[in-house]
């Protein structure tokens, strides 16, 4: 099960026409495969990707036997929130910084993409970018490349199962976007 609640009253401007707003993800599981796990994220307005949290803004696990109507989400939310202004501040960041090659092989490394999911990021690079190289090739900043990222993750993942798996895996990977 996954269940989302979007923060639609709070829109943050990342660049110019470029909104994200919160947005809170519930995954449980009524065989106890999955613990109950709470995570706070953000969704972009412009394509409607869902954006992996590097730091987690809030994260909430319990055993599947937990009773939700016992635990007080409110003020987990209401800090989590708070962090979600910071974490506004190193995409906006993101957004004026062009992706070096070095970290863009270490990310796609880190993704642990296979030869088709590779093929379609590099492909939705040549299509969505602004700037290009003197070369020719494509120059995207960080921003950019983060959000094909999470279009695939959200766009292309063949189950739920492996949406988890990769929003995971990104959470590991943005760390070489501030190195």
């Amino acid at each position: 099960m996954c269940r989302t609640y979007r923060f639609k009253k709070i829109t943050i401007d990342i660049r110019p026409g470029d909104r994200v707003h919160p947005e809170l993800l519930l995954y449980n599981s009524y065989d106890v495969s999955w613990p109950l796990i709470v995570l706070l994220g953000a969704f972009r307005l412009m394509c409607k990707n869902g954006l992996i949290v590097r730091k987690q803004l809030s994260q909430f696990r319990k055993r599947h036997v937990v009773e939700l109507e016992r635990m007080d989400f409110t003020e987990q939310v209401t800090t989590a929130l708070a962090r979600f202004e910071k974490q506004v501040k190193t995409w906006r960041k993101w957004g004026a910084r062009p992706l070096s090659l070095e970290t863009y092989q270490k990310v796609m490394k880190a993704m642990e993409f296979g030869k088709r999911a590779t093929d379609a990021i590099e492909e939705k690079v040549n299509d969505d970018v602004e700037r290009f190289l003197s070369d020719g090739s494509p120059q995207p900043t960080v921003w950019v490349f983060y959000n094909l990222i999470t279009w695939y993750i959200t766009h292309r993942s063949v189950s739920l199962n492996h949406r988890v798996e990769l929003e995971g895996r990104l959470r590991r990977a943005v760390s070489f976007f501030d190195a």
